[in-house]
């Protein structure tokens, strides 16, 4: 969903924009890597790729492959031909205490999820100086095909059921991929590297996150309260990714809008998509 909002962000500010799917490049195989940016020779790479939090609970060595060992590869070979980086993170690397994390918190790396990320981060920033490592929030936005569109598939499920039931004691900042791509383009153009948190602004519940999603479609159904033993997971994720986007405002760049305001101007997006 990021990448394809960064193609089209970035593309319609005109920018030169190459997206490569896994078909085009194994970022796991450094020779792969290597001919891509001696024949792409990037200004800046964009590191996208990521595997579910409960896949690298299951398959930690898979997690370690695509996150740790992939984004290191991305990373030295940006060092090597003098291109930039952004290696996309998480927001899931901190506790169960509900406060906003900042950049300047300790980590706590729950999963094996976040230790693959976290040590990612570290990898890419160690390999090529010119990095930023962003955290996002809970990501929406994309097409409806995309296979991780919350906000589409709740609204699929809102359609098929009388009430939907959400858990209301994992917390996070829901966070719009098309506003990302753009906050991302204005952080680059600064040349100031490093860490960032970068979120919609707001914490919510995924109780309080769906009821706002069904509220934006003007849906009847009803949303209902659980806590997280409702849906137990083989991961054990952090009760709270929220995020404090302290060095966007030590870099003077604005935050992002409400997540609120986000939601809604997504739904509004997606109406016109569906009823075409």
């Amino acid at each position: 969903m990021l990448a394809s909002d960064l193609a089209r962000v970035w593309s319609a500010a005109r920018h030169e924009v190459i997206g490569l799917s896994h078909a085009d490049l194994d970022i796991t195989d450094p020779g792969q890597v290597r001919l891509m940016m001696e024949r792409v020779a990037p200004d800046l790479l964009v590191n996208t790729p990521g595997i579910g939090v409960d896949t690298c609970e299951l398959e930690p060595e898979k997690g370690f492959q695509i996150h740790t060992w992939a984004g290191a590869n991305v990373a030295r070979e940006c060092e090597r031909t003098g291109a930039s980086l952004v290696y996309i993170s998480t927001c899931g690397v901190f506790g169960d205490e509900i406060k906003y994390y900042s950049e300047y918190d300790p980590v706590v790396l729950k999963t094996q999820y976040a230790r693959s990320k976290f040590m990612g981060e570290e990898a890419a920033i160690a390999a090529c100086p010119r990095t930023f490592v962003i955290r996002p929030g809970w990501l929406f936005g994309g097409f409806p095909q995309h296979q991780r569109n919350f906000v589409y598939q709740r609204y699929q499920e809102a359609q098929q059921n009388l009430v939907l039931r959400s858990v209301n004691d994992k917390f996070g900042s829901p966070t719009a991929t098309s506003e990302l791509a753009e906050k991302i383009m204005d952080l680059v153009a600064t040349e100031a590297y490093g860490l960032y948190h970068i979120t919609n602004v707001g914490r919510a519940s995924r109780y309080d996150y769906v009821k706002e999603i069904v509220k934006a479609f003007g849906l009847d159904t009803a949303v209902e309260p659980v806590d997280s033993s409702a849906y137990p997971r083989p991961a054990p994720v952090p009760n709270c990714e929220s995020l404090d986007n302290v060095n966007l405002r030590f870099l003077g760049l604005p935050q992002m809008s409400d997540w609120h305001e986000a939601v809604q101007r997504y739904v509004a997006e997606l109406k016109k998509t569906l009823s075409k």
